[in-house]
């Protein structure tokens, strides 16, 4: 049996960058490599998660695209280091996960 924390490591972490990426790159004109730059990570997986190879397999729900929009404008005004963006998408995930009772005990 996987954790909560193995399950978002493998779908939900990526599936997160994955709209903070197109969030920078469609409401903020990013370039690729500058939002890749932004996240910490090569263009080329910045092309996988915008052509949807990876990151798409969760439903977005409403407050994970508000506090998501929120990191992308944090990130646009340059308020955020690639530290708080880590502790950010935790901050996601963990919120993420307790809506969705991913991890509430049955």
């Amino acid at each position: 049996m996987k954790t909560p924390c193995e399950t978002a490591a493998r779908y939900l972490l990526p599936s997160i960058r994955a709209l903070i990426a197109k969030k920078l790159i469609e409401n903020y004109k990013f370039t690729q490599q500058e939002a890749a730059s932004r996240l910490g990570m090569t263009q080329s997986a910045m092309s996988r998660y915008l052509g949807e190879k990876r990151g798409a397999i969760i439903n977005i729900n409403r407050e994970m695209d508000r506090l998501a929009d929120s990191v992308a404008k944090s990130i646009y005004e340059g308020r955020i280091t690639q530290e708080e963006f880590a502790a950010q998408l935790c901050n996601i995930c963990m919120r993420y996960r307790n809506d969705e009772g991913i991890c509430r005990k049955r």
